[in-house]
């Protein structure tokens, strides 16, 4: 097959330079070039205020697309596609970066008063990475939780609130925690989101995105002057991690933590 029958599909994880990546490639690529699966997820509530952001699959050239992204890819969509040669993209980040990166993204977007770091912490899923690659392996949608359709214009406006978001987050962490998460649960999703990584094409890191980025753009044929996304001035970063701070976290999320060096272990061996 010719090397131009490539399709790109990229597994965002929140906080792992997503946007940056995304944003480049509908800056730098056409329309029907790229397809959007939060487009098609959750056009109920982008068609309220354009509706010329809907599309479905059945309106996409599947032989013009050369990129899929999305919140709501998940691996094995490529089969949409026949004969195209996948590659996957990935990004990976610290667990204890991250967690404090996604904190502090809400606590600049979302209304109401700030919430400590640790009261936060407390209703977040543990060991989160290995949730989300276990989904997206299994060919889930969503990131967390696969919501219908029709309640999502309800949920993005009252998640708005931190106060209500925070209540949400705490009933669902406890309803995995109690239902989902088991040591043999979490055992499989460790295995499953590590044969994801392996099934890979590229896996990169937060710590190393630009070279990563400059590598993809490089295999893709388009420019490399991307632009950073998400970049927060430090004034504005509400919580910052002590090295105390970190192995707590490091502790609580072991198996996200054994992912993490799973994955920087495989790339140091690919570079001998």
């Amino acid at each position: 097959m010719e090397k131009d029958n490539y399709l790109y599909i990229f597994l965002h994880i929140p906080k792992t330079g997503g946007t940056t990546f995304s944003q480049h490639i509908e800056e730098s690529l056409k329309k029907e070039e790229i397809y959007s699966t939060s487009k098609l997820r959750y056009e109920k509530v982008l068609s309220k205020s354009n509706p010329k952001n809907r599309q479905t699959l059945n309106e996409v050239d599947k032989n013009k697309t050369k990129v899929v992204l999305g919140h709501a890819t998940y691996y094995g969509i490529h089969k949409l596609f026949p004969n195209r040669i996948p590659r996957y993209i990935l990004f990976l980040r610290d667990p204890a970066d991250r967690l404090v990166s996604s904190y502090n993204f809400e606590m600049r977007t979302k209304k109401g008063k700030n919430i400590p770091f640790w009261k936060w912490y407390g209703a977040q899923l543990k060991n989160e990475n290995i949730y989300f690659l276990d989904r997206k392996f299994n060919g889930k949608e969503g990131a967390k939780a696969n919501l219908p359709k029709f309640t999502l214009p309800f949920f993005s406006k009252i998640f708005k609130s931190k106060k209500v978001f925070l209540f949400f987050q705490k009933i669902y962490e406890k309803y995995l925690t109690i239902f989902m998460s088991s040591k043999k649960l979490n055992e499989l999703r460790l295995k499953n989101s590590k044969t994801l990584i392996d099934n890979c094409w590229h896996v990169g890191f937060v710590s190393d995105l630009d070279n990563s980025l400059k590598y993809i753009f490089k295999e893709m044929k388009i420019s490399a002057n991307w632009t950073n996304e998400n970049v927060t001035n430090s004034s504005k970063n509400f919580f910052r991690l002590s090295e105390l701070d970190r192995e707590r976290i490091y502790k609580e999320n072991r198996y996200d933590k054994v992912l993490f060096d799973y994955a920087k272990n495989k790339l140091a061996k690919l570079k001998l």
